[in-house]
């Protein structure tokens, strides 16, 4: 099963959102068809999706992304946040049912309507950071029998003798910063310097490859670090977790355990 993920990808929430909105719109859910116009649904429903989904995303994003909650599993963190943002999105969604007027009232009671939000928001944020990867991720996929260290990686054709092959990929302010982190987003390897972060079109393997012996080493499936911007190695809970010096701390996958205390211990004072 692929890495589950959450990530900022404009594309998808234009598509997604956009298009649940003017569904809404054209059929008018909760009596809203009877009621008002089909230019008035289109602004109800805009606003109700749309923001609610702004509010409950938001949330997600903090909480998932949040260091106080990196103990936890993807998965379950995922679902704890978008339960956390259903509170303030049912709020949302009453306020905005109470301004339409007496045409139309809630009367789910709020407790039932935060669930409502919750199975929702879960179905299609669930679509957006697993079903869509997925589905547009296959183009240019591994062909059967092939396995994703094998896949050739496309080369400059010319570069200095000090140049890292991989800045050749990011934009011009970044390839005067040193890399610090490459980390894997849907089929986009997170590429992090000390000026910055770019989004790159390739495999983390690949990504890899075009450092050319730049130190550092892969801690997980979905994650690089470079040995000179690691403080520390730290137990979080269960789990293993690398302390840059950015602040960020990248978890440690199981089988890399031993290779990563073997690569930064001598280098650095561990905190185990």
């Amino acid at each position: 099963m692929r890495e589950f993920a959450i990530v900022v990808d404009l594309e998808r929430k234009l598509f997604l959102y956009f298009g649940v909105a003017a569904l809404a719109a054209f059929f008018g859910p909760f009596g809203t068809y009877d009621v008002m116009t089909f230019w008035e649904r289109m602004v109800f429903w805009f606003l109700d999706i749309l923001g609610g989904m702004a509010i409950i995303v938001s949330c997600l994003h903090l909480f998932f992304h949040s260091r106080l909650t990196a103990f936890v599993p993807a998965f379950p963190r995922f679902l704890l946040g978008v339960a956390l943002g259903a509170l303030p999105t049912a709020a949302y969604i009453t306020v905005l049912f109470s301004l339409v007027g007496p045409r139309i009232q809630i009367t789910t009671a709020y407790p039932v309507l935060v669930v409502q939000v919750m199975v929702f928001s879960t179905i299609l944020l669930l679509i957006e950071f697993l079903l869509w990867p997925a589905v547009f991720s296959r183009t240019g996929a591994v062909p059967p029998g092939k396995d994703d260290e094998e896949l050739p990686v496309e080369r400059e054709p010319s570069r200095g003798p000090h140049t890292i092959p991989l800045l050749t990929r990011l934009t011009a302010d970044q390839r005067a910063g040193a890399i610090i982190s490459i980390s894997m987003q849907d089929h986009y390897a997170e590429v992090t310097t000390t000026t910055g972060t770019s989004l790159v079109l390739m495999r983390l393997t690949d990504a890899i490859d075009l450092l050319e012996g730049y130190p550092g080493c892969r801690i997980h499936r979905s994650h690089w670090v470079a040995r000179d911007f690691v403080l520390s190695l730290e137990k979080v809970g269960r789990r293993m977790m690398v302390r840059l010096t950015d602040g960020r701390e990248l978890p440690v996958g199981a089988t890399y355990v031993e290779t990563v205390k073997q690569q930064f211990q001598t280098a650095r004072a561990s905190t185990l």
